[in-house]
């Protein structure tokens, strides 16, 4: 007698099994935008000034001294689990990949009287994990044709203002977060060879929070030659959503401190050096959730050659960042950048290109953002 099938949806809840021991890299709070930082291993975040300075530190607004508009545009890493062993305490093969390519920054900057305004738009937070398994002991049952796709994508939509006093450089600015959630997958049960049910997991929604971010920047030697950039952005309080609240209710602060050098002119007075590190620490965040965040250290450290060459000044990079795992969900995404920069003299735009290998293998990671200065 084949016994009676049923099908329902888990609502509220991932997985647990499944996500306990899962392989996913964590990007899910560290993502690099893709900008110019990219390349040195995200080294000069706190210290760079441009349009993600809103983001990053507000501080570093203070220094644009002509309307400049930027967009960015890079991949979302991906990865592809398959299970295999016991359904609620499975083993993981993992793979890597590069996902798809998406704008993840768009910003303005305006100076006005006493400083210079801010907007920006982006993605500071991103993962999409392909879970495949069959044939998965579950008790006295099997568990086939088991699949689910989990993602999470973090936006920020920032209003900044910086100003300049004296030797010093002050930012403060407003967030709101948007934090988009996706749950969605399958699995048959079996007794033997009968069906008895089939589980439907669909949770997905978008919470909202909003938080503040304040930085400075300094010249310690007051030199001009090294900066120092400190900025601290708190934690954000989610919106209510039954659907997503299990997983994730409370995004961390980020706390970060960097410090960047150029040495005196080399090759005749033409190229220089710039050498940075950063650390970031994320802070106060969910630590109940399926997507439990761990309050963690990362950061970065990198070198930039700027070659004049052609009538143009020609950036080469060189970095490295590391990314601890966050929650029990995830593994650390240790990474080696390179990129490369150009602006010419004679025009107001600037382009940087960026790669990065991560440690361990998997697909490699492409940035490529684009800077326009309005007037001369």
């Amino acid at each position: 007698m084949t016994a009676r099938k049923r099908s329902f949806v888990v609502v509220g809840a991932a997985l647990a099994s499944s996500c306990a021991s899962a392989q996913v890299p964590d990007l899910l709070n560290a993502l690099d935008a893709g900008g110019r930082a990219m390349g040195v291993g995200g080294a000069t975040q706190a210290t760079d000034s441009n349009t993600l300075s809103g983001y990053y530190n507000p501080a570093g607004l203070a220094f644009i001294t002509a309307p400049t508009i930027a967009a960015a545009v890079r991949n979302l890493p991906e990865s592809d689990n398959r299970i295999s062993g016991n359904f609620n305490n499975p083993d993981y093969s993992t793979s890597r990949g590069m996902g798809a390519r998406r704008l993840t920054h768009v910003g303005a900057a305006f100076p006005v009287k006493n400083g210079v305004v801010g907007l920006s738009y982006t993605v500071g937070g991103s993962f999409k994990d392909f879970r495949l398994g069959d044939n998965l002991a579950d008790g006295a049952l099997t568990v086939r044709n088991y699949q689910e796709v989990l993602q999470a994508q973090t936006d920020f939509f920032s209003l900044s203002f910086g100003a300049r006093r004296q030797d010093l450089n002050w930012g403060v600015g407003l967030v709101v977060a948007n934090q988009y959630i996706s749950d969605q997958g399958r699995y048959d049960q079996f007794d033997g060879n009968n069906n008895v049910g089939s589980v439907t997991i669909s949770n997905s929604g978008n919470t909202t929070g909003i938080g503040a971010i304040a930085g400075v920047q300094f010249s310690p030697g007051h030199d001009g030659k090294s900066q120092v950039g400190i900025s601290v952005r708190t934690p954000i309080r989610l919106s209510k959503n039954t659907q997503t609240d299990p997983y994730l209710n409370k995004l961390p602060g980020r706390a970060s401190i960097g410090v960047a050098t150029r040495t005196d002119p080399m090759r005749g007075g033409k190229d220089f050096l710039v050498y940075g590190a950063q650390l970031d620490w994320f802070f106060g965040a969910d630590k109940n959730g399926t997507l439990q965040r761990k309050d963690v250290l990362s950061g970065g450290a990198g070198v930039e050659y700027n070659l004049h060459r052609y009538n143009a000044r020609i950036p080469l990079r060189l970095g490295y960042s590391f990314v601890p795992k966050g929650g029990d969900a995830f593994i650390a995404r240790n990474t080696f950048t390179f990129g490369i920069g150009y602006r010419p003299e004679s025009s107001n735009l600037a382009v940087d290109l960026n790669f990065g290998l991560p440690s361990g293998g998997g697909a490699y990671d492409m940035g490529l953002s684009v800077t326009y200065r309005v007037g001369k």
